[in-house]
């Protein structure tokens, strides 16, 4: 099957459009999980790396699409997207640690290891850390409900779980505190 960069887009901003976004966006991509492939060789051109502006290859108010590449080694601080999310696991091996904020600390609630073909949705309140799983970068394509550049979101401080409001050049310091660690934050 051959998939184009904007079919893919037409199908996830109609689903975004209707009255429970996250349900249909996430059929969407379930019924595209079968050819990954597919969608790897349509978003080859977007590098996956260099923060959201190297990643994001649709936003309007309604949803955000991006290709993530998380390189081997790699661990985001925990943070929330400001809105739901659909993951789809493209290639390579992700591990997700996933958080509730309970009166402003975070609780561990699961962990859930992405392979290709896996999907992850997460809803609004979901704060979560990734990390690459193996040698091979992980590579996934990210559906967010909204334009999340101008979302409210949140980060925390990985080794003490401050809560702070995102700032991307924090964010990065974080992450790098964050992989070097042993492993995701357990409350």
């Amino acid at each position: 099957m051959t998939i184009k960069v904007h079919d893919l887009v037409a199908l996830c901003a109609k689903a975004a459009e209707s009255a429970n976004p996250m349900s249909a966006v996430r059929a969407v991509v379930e019924s595209l999980r079968g050819d990954i492939e597919a969608i790897e060789r349509a978003l080859d051109y977007v590098s996956g790396t260099g923060g959201n502006a190297g990643q994001v290859f649709y936003r309007s108010p309604a949803v955000s699409m991006f290709k993530v590449c998380f390189p081997n080694g790699r661990r985001t601080p925990p943070h929330d997207h400001g809105t739901w999310a659909t993951i789809l696991l493209l290639s390579g091996g992700e591990k997700n640690t996933l958080y509730r904020s309970e009166n402003g600390k975070l609780r561990k609630s699961s962990e859930v290891t992405l392979e290709p073909g896996s999907i992850l949705p997460m809803r609004a309140e979901t704060v979560h850390v990734a990390e690459c799983l193996g040698d091979r970068p992980a590579i996934g394509l990210h559906v967010y409900g909204g334009d999340i550049f101008t979302l409210p979101r949140r980060m925390w401080n990985p080794e003490t779980l401050e809560e702070h409001k995102l700032d991307w050049t924090l964010y990065e310091r974080f992450a790098q505190v964050a992989s070097r660690a042993a492993s995701a934050p357990t409350i």
